[in-house]
């Protein structure tokens, strides 16, 4: 089986795709990344070169899938950074292709709006995630900015969060980096609701600012989730090995994430932690 992995793609550096898809594939799973942007680096560095890949062409590569029947043996369509409105049906479509071919096949949306209180794609966007794609997911990976845009309200503890992502209408909710009233000093929760019930993991809160996290932990949740769909096994393996990937990218003091040098720390950290959780695996 296979993830067709929609985001951006840089050609230098550990975000979008460039991280997704090293992490997931360390996991044993196919992955078919397919770029809405593709830019020399992540543009945070400044000066990037490159821009958004056009919906037709997008389109075009779905298509040629599509012809050689490679949805059928389509896992999971994950969608990250779209960078503008006009990509939403091209997910749309992937989604409808991969269910059709695959009824078992889920749809994960890491709804990529913003963080740190500032929004930085256009209102077009943010209004086809709310509208269109999240609705459509199974899976739905925010942090707390995009919970707080995506709900319409802002979360200030553990019960409002899970109020705001009860309100998503998503099957499967997990929120990252969330610091509420009833969070330890130097944490951060990670928090997940599901029809069984909510789950809550408290994380050190390192110093630094690390781009691409939340593209990892969703990675990183995937790689764990899928082979057993059992979400506390998954959700605390995510965590841990998250927890890992950033400790030793701080501590090599590098502006990207260590994805590729620290991986087998991140790797045996994860897969540790989902054998504690569930010991009979």
């Amino acid at each position: 089986m296979a993830i067709l992995s929609i985001q951006s793609q840089v050609l230098n550096g550990a975000v979008g795709n460039a991280g997704a898809a090293f992490i997931l594939a360390r996991h044993g799973h196919e992955v078919w990344p397919l770029p809405t942007v593709l830019l020399s680096h992540h543009p945070g560095h400044g000066g990037a070169e490159g821009g958004p890949v056009k919906p037709a062409r997008l389109a075009a590569l779905l298509d040629g899938l599509a012809a050689r029947g490679a949805f059928a043996r389509c896992e999971a369509v994950l969608s990250g950074y779209l960078g503008a409105a006009a990509a939403v049906p091209v997910v749309g479509e992937a989604v409808s292709r991969a269910r059709a071919a695959n009824p078992a096949a889920l749809y994960v949306c890491d709804p990529v709006i913003g963080d740190d209180g500032r929004a930085y794609v256009p209102p077009p966007l943010i209004a086809a995630i709310r509208e269109t794609l999240v609705p459509r997911a199974d899976i739905a990976l925010p942090n707390a900015f995009e919970l707080g845009i995506l709900a319409g309200t802002t979360p200030t503890d553990r019960s409002s969060a899970f109020a705001a992502m009860e309100a998503l209408g998503t099957r499967l909710v997990v929120l990252t980096g969330f610091a509420g009233a009833d969070t330890a000093p130097g944490m951060l929760d990670i928090l997940a609701i599901d029809p069984d019930g909510r789950r809550q993991i408290s994380v050190p809160r390192l110093a630094g600012r690390f781009s691409g996290a939340g593209d990892a932990f969703a990675a990183l949740f995937m790689a764990h989730y899928l082979p057993s769909r059992r979400l506390d096994a998954a959700l605390t393996a995510a965590a841990a090995a998250t927890t890992e990937l950033l400790r030793i990218t701080a501590a090599l003091g590098t502006d990207e994430l260590a994805i590729v040098a620290a991986q087998e720390a991140w790797v045996a950290a994860g897969r540790a932690a989902r054998d504690d959780e569930n010991p009979a695996r």
